[in-house]
């Protein structure tokens, strides 16, 4: 089974889906998942694989969903016995099936590399190329004059900004270093791809005539307001690649400044999480969709994570729904 899970993170990263891996790295009899078991996440609920059948399912989805939206990851532990297993670091659940045992399941958040984008071909845009490439960025140089030759660098060349090109739920950084070419036009078409970062490599004069322009062709001040110029840190620069680094390092501050308030990107797609029923014996989550064992009890159904719930269940049915009340 890791085989196949393994090739379906293979297929997502090479389609720059995000996804969290859940593996099981320790457990105690008696449980069903395994140490080595593995299953993908997806923020569409997709789950690929095994780490536990449905004591462990819910708490997994949960927490990837956590781990997807802040990009970090999580070990999580399942236990009967809570004040035992009290540690830093941990996700702590208590395990409520019948059959107890414990497990402890590692999650990692496999997000794509943030986007880049240069628009045009200038020293400075050369410059950025380069170093966005040596911090992970997915570089994309958009220029109509821009050769592989010359930006060997860049992952993605194209003339212009063209629809498709970009992903929906990207993280995206974007830098006009047309230097006077094509301003104008590149603010337009980079605007509505609602980067996290727009810088500008302008004198502050030159900005305030581009600013007239594109207001009078309709631009709103809002949309003008999130245009940073002059980019990049106050350092001192003087040649244009000392500019570039400049702006990198704006563009990795602001980077790790958003991660840490779990906004590395702008409203990410949540994990579309099932509908949950709870077992009204151990008082477990179960998806409806995919449970094996219910009863129809004076008109309603109720959902068991195993057999022995559901056996339980049938010999007293009023107790267990007695204590619901009680709840």
């Amino acid at each position: 089974m890791n085989n196949s899970v393994l090739q379906r993170a293979h297929e997502l990263m090479a389609q720059g889906v995000p996804f969290a891996l859940a593996t099981v790295v320790r457990r105690e009899r008696p449980t069903s998942g395994q140490p080595g078991d593995k299953a993908i996440i997806t923020r569409t609920g997709e789950f690929v694989g095994w780490v536990g059948g449905s004591c462990a399912q819910p708490t997994v989805l949960q927490e990837a969903e956590k781990a997807l939206a802040d990009g970090e990851p999580r070990l999580v532990v399942l236990t009967p016995n809570l004040d035992a297993e009290v540690r830093e670091g941990i996700e702590l659940y208590r395990m409520t099936c019948y059959s107890g045992g414990t497990m402890e399941i590692y999650i990692e958040p496999y997000l794509p590399e943030p986007e880049l984008l240069i628009c045009g071909a200038s020293p400075a845009a050369e410059a950025l190329v380069k170093i966005g490439k040596a911090v992970g960025l997915q570089v994309f140089l958009i220029d109509p004059s821009a050769t592989a030759d010359k930006f060997p660098d860049a992952e993605v060349i194209l003339p212009q900004i063209m629809a498709g090109k970009f992903s929906d739920i990207q993280e995206r950084y974007a830098v006009v270093a047309t230097m006077g070419n094509w301003d104008e036009e590149a603010i337009k078409d980079v605007l509505p791809l609602s980067p996290a970062y727009l810088g500008l490599i302008a004198s502050k004069k030159r900005f305030q005539e581009i600013v007239s322009r594109l207001s009078g062709e309709g631009v709103s001040r809002e949309q003008l307001a999130l245009v940073t110029c002059p980019a990049g840190l106050e350092i001192s620069a003087r040649t244009l690649p000392e500019v570039a680094l400049s702006i990198m390092a704006e563009i990795v501050s602001l980077r790790r400044s958003r991660a840490k308030k779990g906004a590395v990107t702008a409203s990410p797609p949540q994990v579309v999480l099932p509908a949950m029923a709870e077992d009204p014996v151990c008082h477990m989550r179960v998806d409806p969709q995919t449970a094996r064992h219910r009863v129809d009890f004076e008109g309603l159904t109720y959902y068991f994570c195993n057999g022995s719930c559901k056996t339980s269940f049938e010999k007293e049915p009023r107790k267990y729904l007695a204590q619901e009340v009680r709840a």
